[in-house]
């Protein structure tokens, strides 16, 4: 008997989120989605166009988004290498709530001071991008 490949849990908050500018790319790969939250802040990058999330331990913010379950594998790896980590993300296991409870999940955090923008101060980019139309 085998197993499945465990799934890749992915705290997401900006354009890979469901409807936004890179979903498509990872959709396909995606088994379950379920809100979550996390503590920190989000701000738009200094060009105005992608959210940056930023770590703070005295933050009382909270980012939203979705707790992805991914299916392991190249696609998914090229997704968050390519267009993540290469523009500045690093990758860090953190634990964001969803109701369910409290899982840890690999976040791409922004881990710098240069490159930030205005803050999204209600911590919801998807609203952030409706509110701006």
């Amino acid at each position: 008997m085998t197993f499945p490949p465990p799934a890749v849990p992915l705290f997401v908050y900006g354009s890979l989120r469901p409807g936004m500018a890179l979903w498509e790319a990872i959709s396909a790969h995606v088994i379950r989605s379920r809100p979550a939250t996390l503590r920190g802040r989000l701000f738009w990058d200094a060009g105005g166009e992608w959210p940056v999330l930023v770590l703070d331990d005295d933050a009382d913010g909270l980012v939203r988004g979705e707790l992805l379950s991914l299916q392991p594998g190249d696609a998914v790896n090229r997704v968050i290498v390519d267009e993540e980590l290469l523009y500045g993300y690093d990758a860090r296991w953190l634990p964001v709530a969803t109701d369910a409870g409290e899982h840890d999940a690999l976040v791409l955090v922004w881990n710098r001071t240069q490159g930030l923008g205005p803050e999204i101060a209600h911590g919801d980019f998807v609203r952030a991008t409706a509110e701006r139309h």
